[in-house]
């Protein structure tokens, strides 16, 4: 039975920022879409999902946290057991011909979104039960660095090389969190290093090599490799400091910009909204981010802190990449931002850890 006094430490300011973003993105998601006709289907259909979203974050919210910790491995799983359909009878979203999702019907859905969050929970789950924490050894972590490395296998193999790394940027503060010895970090610094030339050579994909040489020079093939990167920074270079107007934008509308409404939504709305749309939504961004750490101290138990803290990394991470991307600081790696682009999967998970931090922070002192 949910308690209504729970309501008195529900963070408004947390609920009320991650709606106007998604409202913004529901404004960029029909200007990006508007070129592909006057019905914008993205458009209705990313209405539905985050209603949809903020139903099942409700949901989420209501059940309590160290309840769902217990469900963790059932829900981990799951996750796994999808992953491994995706490998063999997974289909191409919409847009893209990389097989990453499950064809229900007329719905994609992405089991990638989802493992982010049942693994944060795992950890969550594991590390309250631990008996020992704090000056980790290999002993200790190598259980939860199993539970990582076998969704990241998966989820690389697919291929998705950004959802893949986001996972073990996930378990990096995680593990800080709990506590690890000084060796095994440096330890883990050096191979890292060395087995950059390996994981280039073996593990990545020629289309993924690609990416990182058009990085670092996309002019080599203007036309080909290097086309989304120039294209976008077209497009937010052009918006200047006011912005075009919106659906006004012409790299949009004219079709120049590719994944204009999923990865590259933040191109579109810094060309109609300039530098100084631009900076408002990375402040809101920047807002959220902090909020949320802020929640990660005022956090009375250990898995609620690591859950809290997880979440917040997820978000963090995809809206540093996808940024920094759009704007030619970092590779392509495909991964959305938070609450702005089009997508179901990604909105309703993203939503899943927005009722898991709320679910925390009002159950903090209910200990």
């Amino acid at each position: 039975m949910f308690d209504r006094r729970l309501l008195e430490d529900f963070d408004w300011v947390l609920l009320l920022t991650v709606i106007t973003i998604a409202v913004i993105g529901l404004i960029s998601i029909y200007s990006a879409s508007y070129s592909y006709g006057t019905e914008t289907p993205y458009f209705k259909k990313q209405i539905i999902w985050l209603f949809f979203g903020l139903a099942v974050m409700a949901l989420v919210t209501m059940i309590d946290y160290r309840f769902l910790e217990k469900l963790s491995p059932l829900l981990y799983l799951i996750s796994i057991v999808l992953l491994l359909f995706v490998l063999f009878y997974g289909t191409g979203g919409p847009g893209t011909r990389v097989s990453r999702w499950i064809k229900l019907g007329p719905f994609f859905i992405q089991p990638s979104e989802l493992v982010k969050y049942s693994l944060v929970l795992l950890l969550a789950y594991h590390f309250n039960e631990s008996r020992r924490i704090g000056d980790l050894g290999v002993k200790e972590l190598a259980w939860p660095l199993a539970l990582t490395l076998i969704p990241f296998a998966l989820i690389l193999k697919q291929p998705d090389l950004g959802t893949a790394i986001l996972l073990l940027f996930v378990f990096i503060p995680i593990i800080f969190l709990v506590g690890i010895r000084l060796k095994i970090i440096l330890f883990t610094t050096i191979l890292g290093f060395i087995s950059v030339p390996f994981v280039w050579i073996f593990l990545l994909k020629p289309y993924q090599r690609n990416r990182f040489e058009t990085f670092f020079n996309p002019d080599l093939d203007p036309l080909g490799k290097g086309y989304q990167i120039i294209q976008s920074k077209i497009s937010v270079g052009s918006g200047q400091f006011w912005g075009k107007g919106y659906l006004k934008g012409t790299q949009a509308r004219l079709n120049f910009l590719p994944a204009r409404h999923t990865d590259f939504i933040f191109s579109v709305f810094t060309e109609e909204w300039g530098f100084f749309g631009g900076a408002i939504l990375v402040g809101l961004y920047l807002f959220l981010i902090l909020w949320c750490l802020r929640l990660v101290g005022k956090t009375k138990d250990r898995s609620g802190t690591i859950l809290t803290l997880g979440v917040t990394t997820i978000l963090a991470f995809q809206i540093t990449i996808n940024i920094g991307m759009v704007l030619g600081l970092l590779p392509i790696v495909g991964l959305p931002l938070p609450f702005m682009s089009y997508g179901g999967s990604a909105l309703v998970s993203q939503m899943i850890g927005i009722g898991l931090i709320l679910n925390v922070r009002m159950r903090r002192y209910d200990i």
